[in-house]
C-alpha cells in the first residue's frame, strides 16, 4: 500500500474547561452551602441519606462472617461513595437553578440521561474495588494464624491490632489502603457532578478531576481529610451518622465541583 492510500487523520486533544485556584479552607464554605442545600431539601436529601447508609450496613454486615469482605467493604465504600452520591449533585443542581426539588427516581434518570459516561465511570470504580478486595484478601492471609483466629471477625481484627508481629502487615495495609482511596479522589472529585451538569464524557471529567486536584492540592487533601474523617464518624456511629453525613457531603461535593471547575474555553 502506498502512503498516498493511507487516509490521513488528525487527532484533537481533549480539552477540559477552566480550573480555578481555590482556598485552602474552601471546603469549610463548600460544606456550610451543602448543609444550606440539605435543609432546604431535607426531606429528599435524608431519604436518600436512609436509602445508602442502610446499603452500606447490608453490605458491610452481610460480610461481617468473613474477615476480608468485612474489612474491604467498610474500607471500599470511600470509592463507591462519589457514584451513589449523584442524586445530591442533582438536587443541588435543582436548587440552584430554582427547579423543583428532584425525585426519590431521580438518580435512575441520571442512568438514562447519561447512561453510557455514568455506567463507564462506574465501571472503572468497581474494578478499583474488586482489586481492593483482592488485597484485603491477600492481608487476611498474610496474618492468618490458628492461634489467633477463631472465625470472629471482632476477635480477628483485635488481635491484629495487639500482635506486634503483624505491625508490619498493618502498616502495610494502610499505606495500601491510602493509595488506593487517594486514587479514587483524584479520579472522582468533580468528575461525577461534572458529568451529572454537563453530561460530559468519562474521560473528559476524569483528566478535569485530576486537574483539579492538582491545580488545588491542599485544599483538596483538606477536604479529603474531611470526607474520610466524617465518613469515619458515620462509621462508629453504627452507619446511623450517614443518613445526615453522606448528603451533606454530597451536595457540598456539588459546590465544590461549581466554584473549581469553570467553563470549557473557546476552541482556537
Amino acid at each position: 500500500m502506498t502512503n498516498s492510500a493511507i487516509p490521513h487523520v488528525e487527532y484533537l486533544p481533549t480539552r477540559i474547561p477552566e480550573i480555578r485556584r481555590v482556598s485552602t479552607t474552601a471546603s469549610l464554605g463548600w460544606l456550610r452551602r451543602g448543609l444550606s442545600d440539605l435543609r432546604a431539601a431535607w426531606a429528599t436529601s435524608l431519604a436518600h441519606g436512609v436509602l445508602f447508609a442502610g446499603l452500606g450496613w447490608l453490605l458491610v454486615t452481610h460480610g461481617w462472617e468473613s474477615s476480608h469482605f468485612a474489612i474491604a467493604f467498610t474500607s471500599g465504600f470511600l470509592m463507591l461513595a462519589p457514584l451513589l452520591a449523584i442524586c445530591f449533585y442533582a438536587i443541588s443542581r435543582s436548587l440552584e437553578r430554582n427547579e423543583a426539588v428532584v425525585s426519590l427516581a431521580r438518580p435512575f434518570q441520571l442512568v438514562r440521561d447519561n447512561g453510557w459516561s455514568l455506567g463507564l465511570f462506574a465501571i472503572m470504580l468497581a474494578l478499583m474495588f474488586s482489586m481492593w478486595e483482592r488485597v484485603t484478601a491477600i492481608i487476611v492471609a498474610l496474618t492468618l494464624k490458628a492461634d489467633v483466629y477463631a472465625g470472629d471477625t471482632f476477635s480477628y481484627t483485635e488481635s491484629i491490632l495487639r500482635d506486634p508481629n503483624h505491625l508490619p502487615v498493618v502498616i502495610g495495609f494502610f499505606a495500601v489502603g491510602a493509595v488506593f482511596a487517594l486514587i479514587a479522589f483524584v479520579f472522582s472529585a468533580v468528575s461525577l457532578p461534572m458529568i451529572v451538569d454537563r453530561r460530559s464524557d468519562p474521560v473528559t471529567a476524569l483528566l478535569t478531576s485530576i486537574a483539579a486536584v492538582l491545580r488545588n492540592p491542599l485544599a483538596m487533601l483538606l477536604w479529603a481529610a474531611i470526607i474520610a474523617g466524617l465518613t469515619l464518624i458515620g462509621f462508629l456511629t453504627g452507619f446511623i451518622g450517614l443518613i445526615f453525613i453522606f448528603p451533606l457531603l454530597g451536595h457540598a461535593t456539588w459546590h465544590a465541583y461549581r466554584e473549581i471547575v469553570g467553563e470549557m474555553p473557546d476552541a482556537a
